[in-house]
């Protein structure tokens, strides 16, 4: 009759929800925080510090507001098969008229 090794751990891993969560989290998470590291920082603090806010920044703004809007399309498809699904999208149907506005006032900006 044999005994159980002793020293062998027995292997851990990840469940598979967290394994598959993290997959979809990750990309989603890292445009979106891009995204707002652009709007947020770049944008408002350090485009003045180097004097050109006043005619960049209704054009930058333009830009990070449609690559805003293009992310929160990817994070959707991404997203739709999982849990995330009704808050990502509860989420996006607040957010996305934000940005249209924000883009509506930075169009006007950038004509005038």
């Amino acid at each position: 009759m044999t005994t159980p090794d002793k020293t062998a751990l027995p292997t851990q891993s990840a469940p598979p929800e967290l394994i598959a969560g993290t997959s979809f989290i990750g990309v989603p998470l890292m445009l979106t925080a891009m995204r707002c590291t652009l709007q947020y920082i770049v944008v408002p603090l350090i485009l003045p510090v180097f004097s050109i806010s006043s005619a960049f920044s209704p054009l930058a703004n333009l830009s990070v507001g449609l690559f805003g809007i293009a992310v929160i399309l990817y994070n959707l498809t991404r997203l739709w098969k999982s849990s995330w699904r009704t808050r990502y999208l509860l989420l996006s149907l607040l957010v996305v008229p934000f940005i249209l506005v924000s883009m509506y006032f930075d169009f006007l900006a950038l004509g005038s």
